[in-house]
């Protein structure tokens, strides 16, 4: 099961309110870019490139939360 798996699930009960699941999406992802951000910098820059493919990798998955395509 997969960490979106997991929000999905803690969120199940809230799917009736509209905004919930949009929500979370934008809050994933802003811990992606966040993550991939300090991920950039402690390591110099040297691996920006895989770091920017793993986080495009994570905010496309984030996507599907709310079963809208953006």
């Amino acid at each position: 099961m997969s960490i979106f798996d997991k929000v999905k699930e803690m969120f199940g009960d809230h799917e009736k309110s509209a905004g919930m699941k949009s929500k979370v999406e934008d809050t994933v992802k802003g811990g992606v870019d966040k993550g991939a951000a300090k991920a950039d910098e402690r390591t110099g820059g040297k691996y920006g490139g895989h770091i920017d493919k793993g986080a495009d990798a994570a905010r496309r998955a984030a996507d599907k939360i709310d079963g809208q395509p953006d």
